[in-house]
C-alpha cells in the first residue's frame, strides 16, 4: 500500500526538490516497486492533463482507483488537481471561442458611427454685420445656431439660403452635419452630394467622409464601403480612418 512518505517523494521528485542522492534512491526504488512506478505514472498523467485535451479520460482513471482510507486526503488532492486541469482547459477553450467570435464579427453601423462620427467645426469667417448682405447675415445667424448646437434652428436658417441658391456650399455642408445631428440621414445625404457635385471646393473631403457616415446610418453598407474605399485610395486627411472603417466593415 502506498504511504504518505512515498506520495511526498513522488511530488518532490516531479517538482525537482530532491537532492542527487535522494533522486538515485528514488529511481532505484522505482525499479523494485511496481506500485511506486504506477503512482508516479499517475502523477505524470495528472500534470500533463493541464495542457492536454484528455481531461475527461483522466478523471475516469482517477475515479476507478481504489485508494485506501489512510490516504483518502491524497485522493482529494489528486481530484483537486484534476479540477484545476479541467477548469483551465474549459477556460482556455471558452476564451478562445469568445475571442474567435469577437474577432470575426463585423462592427455594426451604429458602433462605427459612435466611434468615428463627430460634428464638424466652424472653419469660415463671415463678414461683419455692417458689411454683409442679407444672405450673409442669415448665414452668420445659422452658423451661430450651429455652433451653439441648436441644429434645428440652424437648419431653418440654412434652408432660407438654399431656397434662393440650392448650390450654396457652406449652407449645404453644414445643413448636412445638422441633419446628421437630428438623425435626418437621407436629407444629409443629399446635402453632401450637392457639395461633391460642385467638385473643387473647401468641403470636398469632409463631404465625402460624412456621406459615408450617412450611408452607414441608412443601412447602405455597400455604398459606404465604396465611399471609404475611394477615400482610402486617395490622399485625403481621412485616409487612415477610412481604412480602419473598411476593416471593421469586413
Amino acid at each position: 500500500m502506498m504511504d504518505e512518505k512515498n506520495f511526498d517523494r513522488i511530488d518532490n521528485y516531479l517538482d525537482g526538490l530532491l537532492n542527487e542522492n535522494e533522486i538515485l534512491d528514488f529511481e532505484k526504488d522505482l525499479m523494485d516497486d511496481l506500485d511506486l512506478e504506477m503512482e508516479l505514472n499517475l502523477h505524470n498523467e495528472i500534470n500533463e492533463a493541464i495542457m492536454e485535451e484528455d481531461v475527461m479520460e483522466l478523471r475516469s482513471k482517477l475515479e476507478a482507483i481504489d485508494i485506501p482510507a489512510p490516504i483518502e486526503k491524497r485522493k482529494a488532492r489528486f481530484q483537486g488537481k484534476w479540477r484545476i486541469a479541467a477548469a483551465s482547459m474549459i477556460l482556455f477553450i471558452g476564451m478562445a471561442g469568445i475571442y474567435s467570435m469577437l474577432g470575426n464579427k463585423p462592427y455594426s453601423n451604429e458602433e462605427i458611427f459612435r466611434n468615428y462620427y463627430k460634428p464638424y467645426g466652424i472653419v469660415i469667417n463671415t463678414r461683419s454685420a455692417s458689411d454683409a448682405d442679407n444672405a450673409d447675415k442669415i448665414l452668420e445667424q445659422a452658423l451661430k445656431s450651429y455652433e451653439s448646437k441648436n441644429y434645428r434652428a440652424a437648419l431653418s436658417l440654412f434652408q432660407t439660403i438654399l431656397d434662393k441658391d440650392s448650390t450654396n456650399l457652406t449652407s449645404n455642408f453644414y445643413s448636412g452635419i445638422s441633419n446628421i445631428q437630428v438623425q435626418e440621414y437621407p436629407k444629409a445625404n443629399k446635402n453632401f452630394i450637392r457639395v461633391l457635385k460642385h467638385k473643387n471646393n473647401l468641403f470636398i473631403e469632409q463631404s465625402e467622409w460624412y456621406l459615408g457616415i450617412c450611408y452607414l446610418m441608412t443601412n447602405e453598407r455597400e455604398k459606404a464601403k465604396e465611399t471609404y474605399s475611394a477615400i482610402a485610395k486617395g490622399n485625403s486627411f481621412y485616409r487612415t480612418k477610412a481604412k480602419e472603417i473598411l476593416n471593421k466593415l469586413e
